[in-house]
């Protein structure tokens, strides 16, 4: 909703009473539609960090209008912000494709968001390692290290056959 305020101005130049005028670019009675309703999967991950025990959580939708999936990060438990926003979950594994044989940062995941939260990438590193998803693990090397599981295409193939149900 906004708001206009138009001032009245009398004869004399000298301003006068305010009138508020109330807009509303949607119409009454419409409601948005929902194009993630459908969520056909919802899980969560261990945050990365050692320092802690917490968990971040997210769901995975099948978009009405495209039939794509789309996966968000729905919340976490001990603080840190983060981006809501449906990720679509060809963008993340076109991502992954490209690591093959090869430990990486979770900051190669930072281009599939459009907001800028420091925590994003970490966090869906932290979801694409949980066990409903299980795409990535850790590498031998570092804890902020990952790694494509070696059922990388099996695991790959069972999530992206979600948009058949």
């Amino acid at each position: 909703m906004s708001k206009k305020i138009n001032e009245q101005v009398n004869d004399d130049g000298v301003d006068g009473n305010e009138i508020i005028v109330e807009s509303t670019s949607e119409k009454p009675n419409e409601a948005k539609h929902d194009h993630f309703s459908n969520i056909v999967l919802s899980g969560k991950g261990e945050k990365l960090s050692p320092k802690t025990d917490n968990n971040v959580f997210f769901d995975l939708a099948k978009n009405d209008g495209d039939g794509e999936l789309y996966l968000r990060i729905s919340s976490n438990e001990g603080g840190g912000l983060h981006s809501k926003e449906w990720v679509p979950l060809q963008s993340i594994i076109t991502i992954l494709d490209e690591q093959a044989q090869k430990p990486f940062k979770s900051t190669v995941l930072k281009s599939v968001f459009t907001s800028s939260s420091a925590n994003n990438s970490g966090f869906l590193a932290g979801v694409l390692r949980s066990n409903d998803i299980g795409l990535i693990t850790q590498s031998g090397k570092s804890v902020f290290l990952h790694v494509l599981v070696t059922d990388y295409e099996e695991k790959k193939a069972k999530l992206l056959q979600l948009t058949d149900g």
